[in-house]
């Protein structure tokens, strides 16, 4: 226990000599059920089509696909399969976000007839072992495309990142840095990496799963924490839930339902042999909140 207790030490070490700032938000939004019913936890849960992952994190050949619907009829499609390649793993994904139909208008308050704003970009990452050590490390590239009526954006990013697997202790520790990115076309955007610092720990004598992740401070936000955890009810069935430090931010002090529920997320999977099927909501500090299905197949 102590040894694990200093390899958590010796990560939040490094991850503090990293500088982390805010990413582009709409490259962080939730695409999978999963890290969405642990409210942002679980860049150590490996799936195709996730925008919260450790890039050097895979686990099982599979294909998925989500729905995600937000507040204000905004919707993300995402469809995406890892499969081994070359002693490693490939994963590659595509996404889409509608955020509506709008009525356009001129300076003078004309109409001038309805537009759309969507974002959509194309996904590849891959992942392999360092040689035969308990070290694994990944990158990820995404092409992203944005249109806000007759505005259009275009950019590149790239992500790595590395996870320490410990077998003995049935733990995973991982840094990631996200969106090193390089803009094309469009409107000037800040585009910054962001460092986090994940681990997760499956429980002894518990079937649950726990998954921490925290973004270090930077001069643009305080650091941030999520947890979550995943907890086995037999063979097929999980439960989920988590929350994050976010919750302060969301607490708009209207009622203690309010303060309690918000940044909170909930949610179940199943799954056998050859599918599964994911649900999961997550809930603001007004009550709002966000909820997504996903199925999949192994294959």
């Amino acid at each position: 226990m102590i040894n694990f207790l200093n390899y958590i030490f010796i990560m939040v070490f490094l991850s503090g000599l990293l500088i982390a700032k805010t990413g582009y938000p709409a490259l962080h939004i939730f695409t999978s059920s999963v890290p969405l019913s642990m409210a942002g936890a679980g860049y150590l849960y490996s799936s195709p089509i996730s925008s919260k992952m450790n890039p050097s994190y895979h686990s099982e050949k599979s294909f998925s696909a989500s729905l995600i619907k937000y507040p204000a009829s905004i919707t993300s499609q995402s469809a995406g399969a890892q499969l081994p390649l070359l002693n490693g793993n490939l994963s590659v994904s595509i996404n889409f976000i509608s955020y509506g139909i709008f009525q356009g208008y001129t300076d003078y308050a004309e109409p001038t007839g309805t537009y759309s704003s969507s974002d959509s970009w194309l996904g590849a990452s891959y992942s392999t072992q360092v040689l035969f050590s308990p070290i694994y490390w990944g990158v990820q590239s995404k092409f992203y495309s944005s249109l806000y009526n007759k505005s259009r954006i275009r950019l590149a990013t790239l992500s790595t990142g590395v996870h320490l697997k410990l077998r003995k202790y049935k733990a995973n520790l991982g840094i990631s840095i996200h969106d090193f990115g390089k803009q094309f076309k469009g409107y000037k955007l800040d585009i910054s990496p962001q460092v986090l610092l994940s681990i997760s720990k499956e429980l002894i004598n518990l079937p649950l799963t726990l998954y921490f992740d925290f973004i270090p401070y930077n001069d643009n936000q305080n650091s941030e924490i999520f947890i979550g955890g995943n907890f086995n009810i037999g063979k097929d069935f999980q439960l989920r839930a988590g929350s994050s430090t976010r919750k302060v931010e969301h607490n708009i002090k209207r009622g203690m339902t309010q303060s309690i529920l918000g940044s909170t997320g909930m949610g179940f999977g199943y799954k056998n042999k050859s599918v599964f099927l994911h649900y999961g909501f997550y809930i603001y500090g007004t009550t709002a909140f966000i909820q997504g299905l996903e199925i999949g197949t192994y294959l």
